[in-house]
């Protein structure tokens, strides 16, 4: 699928005849998606002249198109001014349009009230709420992914930790918080508020994102000094569970049914709830799907694609494949309690060559091109040797990392919260699938009304919903089945999924 960018000046006649033809097409043709940059006359040179350095293009003409092949913000295709615009229009779809100098000044008016009402969409959040803020290793990484994505002239994120003492003066407690912040050279300290209370949180709440440690608790570690000894250092071989998993489970619905009872209190209908922290992401989010009444529970995710890209490095170390190639692997399941990540459908790209018919014939001394390079998809299964022995190496590496980290990873969590919001609040709604943990309404086999990780795309309305399409291979397909069982108990025994049964 190819995306289109109308770029130019808002003063500009051109430019506003473009994005005119543009949003007809858009509005006529299913797979016709384009976005606009508009500058003023002062900004367009210079924006003019970064744009042709980093593309290694020479255009002095407004409006400039060009489109970005298989998804949007990649690399761009060169379509020219206006008249190659127009003559791309019409080769492509046959369309010709002309409108009079009067059309096109009431239209250029309408296109700079837009402008000057907000560059951002209406989509764009305006105040972004963090839970358990002085408490989690990422909150700060967190922050920056947000001012990055969003604009920060605009956007307040509020911090709200339960766990700051009741005594604590909250002025020095912000202070101390904020310059830290400000030291670090990670965030603008101007645009992010700390809140004493969880209402404070919700109120006039775009977003509001659930981190926090929601893992079993466990006794006194059982510590292993061989081959450290030399370092002068203990490292953590393994935790004995000191909670019954039903406690924890049951510690953990009561947190989120304390959250879902502020939520149907004080927060708007529109509300986004991301929950994004180690431990049942996909129990806690099924909570609160089962107590929020107030807001959609299409709106309530939990971040699961973290689970798939923290394997990738190690399928590219079986298969002898650079990283980059790799495309994240599925997640299925319960997330924090029982899932799994479908590494043998993961899709790489690979550069081959294709020989021409000719190359079976012509002299090695002939300098007719014998083939093209072209690009393919393949899936890893081709290549790995067996599954058995990648689960093992992975579970392997996991407990490693975690004695060595004393906590759990946290960058994947970052990466895969940044993906997430820029899909959901994008200009432009894509057809990119991901793995997240929704409200399953009956794919995959899944029990409807709990929320559990499958693969997903946003649709025209901005939802998330199954790809009930994709094909599934026999071991994941009995792989979902097993998890189905072995949750069904849980389920159950806290009443998960009665509401919409």
């Amino acid at each position: 699928m190819a995306y289109y960018v109308i770029a130019g000046k808002l003063t500009c006649l051109n430019t506003t005849h473009a994005l005119h033809i543009a949003e007809t097409l858009s509005l006529r043709l299913p797979n016709f998606h384009y976005r606009r940059i508009l500058k003023s006359d002062y900004d367009w040179p210079i924006w003019l002249d970064q744009l042709n350095s980093t593309n290694n293009w020479h255009e002095t003409c407004c409006p400039l198109a060009w489109k970005e092949v298989g998804q949007m913000g990649g690399k761009p295709h060169l379509i020219g001014n206006l008249g190659h615009f127009w003559e791309y229009c019409f080769d492509y779809y046959g369309i010709q349009s002309w409108l009079s100098k009067t059309d096109l000044e009431k239209i250029k008016a309408d296109d700079a009230l837009m402008h000057t009402s907000g560059n951002k969409t209406s989509s764009e959040p305006q105040k972004i709420s963090v839970t358990d803020a002085n408490t989690h290793p990422m909150l700060e990484l967190v922050i920056y992914e947000l001012q990055q994505l969003f604009s920060p002239s605009t956007l307040e994120i509020k911090l709200y930790d339960a766990n700051i003492p009741d005594d604590e003066d909250t002025d020095v407690f912000m202070l101390e918080t904020l310059e830290s912040y400000q030291v670090s050279g990670k965030s603008s300290p101007q645009s992010i508020v700390l809140v004493s209370t969880l209402r404070e949180a919700l109120q006039n709440c775009d977003v509001l994102i659930v981190l926090g440690d929601y893992r079993r608790l466990h006794s006194a570690f059982r510590k292993n000094t061989t081959n450290h000894e030399n370092l002068g250092k203990t490292l953590i071989s393994s935790r004995l569970p000191d909670e019954a998993a039903d406690d924890w489970l049951n510690r953990c619905r009561l947190n989120m049914i304390i959250l879902a009872d502020e939520i149907n209190s004080s927060a708007s209908r529109s509300l986004k709830v991301i929950l994004n922290h180690p431990g049942p992401i996909c129990f806690n989010a099924s909570v609160l799907m089962e107590y929020c009444t107030q807001i959609r529970l299409s709106n309530i995710v939990a971040v699961t694609t973290d689970e798939g890209l923290s394997v990738i490095s190690t399928i590219a170390h079986q298969v002898d494949r650079p990283v980059e190639h790799f495309w994240c692997p599925a997640v299925w399941g319960f997330s924090g309690i029982m899932s799994f990540v479908g590494v043998a459908c993961t899709p790489l790209t690979q550069v081959v060559i294709q020989p021409y018919k000719r190359s079976l014939k012509t002299k090695e001394s002939s300098k007719l091109p014998k083939g093209e390079i072209v690009v393919e998809i393949k899936f890893v299964e081709n290549l790995l040797k067996t599954e058995e022995l990648f689960y093992e190496e992975l579970e392997h590496r996991k407990e490693r990392e975690l004695d060595i980290l004393q906590r759990p990873p946290v960058l994947a969590k970052v990466r895969a919260l940044a993906s997430l919001l820029k899909l959901w609040f994008a200009e432009v709604v894509t057809d990119e699938i991901i793995s997240l943990g929704v409200c399953s309404n009956g794919a995959f086999r899944f029990p409807p009304g709990v929320c559990f990780s499958q693969p997903v795309s946003l649709n025209e309305k901005r939802i998330w919903e199954p790809v009930a399409s994709l094909p599934l291979t026999s071991l994941t397909q009995r792989k979902v089945a097993d998890i189905v069982l072995q949750v069904e108990g849980h389920l159950k025994n806290f009443g998960i999924g009665d509401r919409l049964r």
